[in-house]
């Protein structure tokens, strides 16, 4: 009885072997499809978001002209030799929290004594970051004088809603102030604001619950997760659905991110990626599922945040030290300022904007200003950046000085120790000790259309309506149509940012599961 010799396939041989060369030119075609996306997607994060610090060396000038606490310097500085005959006014919208308009009232009587020919008409409690100037001044009813953030101003700027004050100053005044500060307001080489102070967010602990900060967010939970079981109060205040990312911007950074990258030399939104997907649901998961964090429904000094702060119902919140004052008031010495903890999955420091407010003057289209009444705002937006105004907001509401002798004078108290009371000294080294671990704030026109974007889409994820990687596609989808309406952009669909492998395995799992319908060979019965 002989053997029986199996009959090879040759059939489903070829069969197979058609199948791997498919998949072996499928490989190769998506590692092209890969670097050609890779090459139309953003990838070269922005300079303008890298890590900064405020550091700064002391300078001396000797020039009188530079003088602008000199009422009679500062007159001559804007072309006015002597004092006009006939009086002028100016109007002004102040954005200053209740402390630090203290500071600026004292130094307007001071001023108007000195210029008793200039009459100063303010409005106070005017939000920054707003729509209100943009809308008076097109419609020709602006204030001559403005204070706002230094991005916010850099959108009115390119707007054409404010002067360029290169026009009317010269380079050496940029030498008074600090040069993170003074950079925040220059874009493409023109100045279109003078400022005051330097913001960023810190974090603020109780000591009666937290007696050392976290350095890391792994520590960040632990404590939470401790104070929340001991004492029965919130381990943290931290509304993320209610901002619209400006706090949120530190932990983007922290877990790798960046706001904008460059696209062949175009700036270009940069939110849908991995580190977008990862904060959200970072802070998610402190909300949620370890329930540690209260999602405040309003934040700062005078929303749910600060009221727990106060109040000893939560031992860790962040906000910036405009508030200072407020916290001071209710912990004493019981409070304590930190840096941002370093992010343990990145080992990235959480890095908070390095921002700055400051004071614009309105073009005279956008307020109807003579140019008398330009030369009187100019007079006044240097002497209320001037040492003096700006050490008086240091020493009473306790701002970072943007003034260069003003802020190495905050430094030289801090070093001896003279703030009082004294606590307050380990409280502002804290404070200042953040500036080391920020990123510069991104004062070009497109960051404008940032806020809405993220807060949109933050809102919805914190409410469980979308889910992290919808809502970090879904502000990049809004914030690339903002610009692309307001003409900073040209009409792009967005790509989802994704690793080459995720990219294989989708495109090979779509394009295979047919095509091994058809090639399996059919089984005979």
């Amino acid at each position: 009885m002989g053997s029986k010799v199996k009959k090879i396939d040759y059939k489903a041989i070829s069969k197979t072997l058609v199948a791997v060369i498919i998949v072996v030119v499928i490989v190769i075609a998506i590692g092209g499809i890969y670097a050609y996306l890779s090459s139309q997607h953003p990838s070269t994060p922005m300079p303008t978001t890298s890590s900064t610090s405020t550091s700064v060396t002391s300078t001396t000038t000797t020039s009188s002209v530079l003088n602008t606490s000199n009422p009679q310097a500062l007159m001559q500085l804007v072309g006015l030799s002597t004092a006009p005959s006939t009086p002028v006014t100016i109007t002004v919208w102040n954005s200053y929290s209740t402390s630090e308009n203290q500071a600026f009232n004292e130094t307007l009587a001071q001023f108007e004594q000195a210029f008793p020919w200039i009459h100063v008409q303010v409005t106070y409690g005017v939000g920054v970051g707003t729509s209100q100037f943009e809308t008076a001044a097109k419609a020709g009813q602006a204030p001559i004088v403005y204070r706002d953030t230094s991005d916010s101003g850099g959108a009115l700027f390119a707007a054409g809603l404010v002067l360029n004050l290169s026009q009317y100053l010269p380079q050496s005044v940029t030498s008074l102030y600090v040069p993170t500060a003074i950079k925040d307001w220059e874009l493409n080489g023109s100045l279109y604001g003078l400022p005051d102070n330097v913001n960023y967010i810190v974090m603020f602990y109780n000591k009666k619950f937290v007696p050392y900060p976290p350095n890391t967010t792994e520590q960040l939970v632990q404590i939470a997760e401790s104070v929340n079981k001991t004492y029965h109060v919130w381990g943290i205040a931290y509304g993320a659905g209610d901002e619209y990312g400006y706090r949120f911007a530190a932990w983007f950074a922290g877990f790798g991110g960046q706001i904008f990258a460059t696209n062949n030399g175009k700036i270009v939104p940069s939110l849908n990626s991995t580190a977008m997907v990862n904060a959200l649901n970072f802070w998610y998961n402190l909300t949620y599922n370890l329930k540690v964090n209260y999602l405040a429904p309003s934040t700062g000094a005078g929303g749910a945040e600060g009221q727990l702060f106060v109040a000893n119902q939560t031992a860790i919140i962040f906000d910036g030290p405009w508030d200072l004052n407020a916290y001071l008031q209710a912990l004493g010495p019981n409070l304590g300022a930190a840096p941002l903890p370093v992010v343990s999955q990145t080992g990235l420091r959480a890095a908070p904007f390095i921002g700055s407010t400051g004071f614009l003057i309105a073009s005279p289209q956008a307020s109807g200003a003579t140019q008398l009444q330009i030369k009187a705002a100019l007079i006044f937006v240097l002497y209320f950046t001037n040492y003096r105004a700006d050490l008086r907001l240091w020493e009473v509401a306790h701002d970072i000085p943007a003034n260069l002798q003003a802020y190495n004078e905050a430094l030289t108290q801090l070093k001896e120790g003279m703030l009082q009371p004294t606590y307050l000294n380990q409280i502002m080294e804290g404070i200042l000790e953040q500036a080391q671990y920020g990123q510069q704030f991104p004062n070009i026109a497109q960051m404008a259309y940032y806020w809405n974007s993220f807060h949109q889409y933050a809102s919805e994820f914190f409410a469980n309506k979308i889910n992290s990687t919808q809502a970090a596609q879904g502000m990049e989808q809004a914030f690339i149509q903002a610009l692309v309406q307001n003409g900073l952009m040209s009409a792009l669909i967005p790509l989802p940012i994704l690793p080459p492998f995720q990219y294989m395995l989708a495109l090979i799992s779509v394009i295979l599961t047919p095509m091994v319908v058809v090639i399996s060979p059919k089984k005979r019965w």
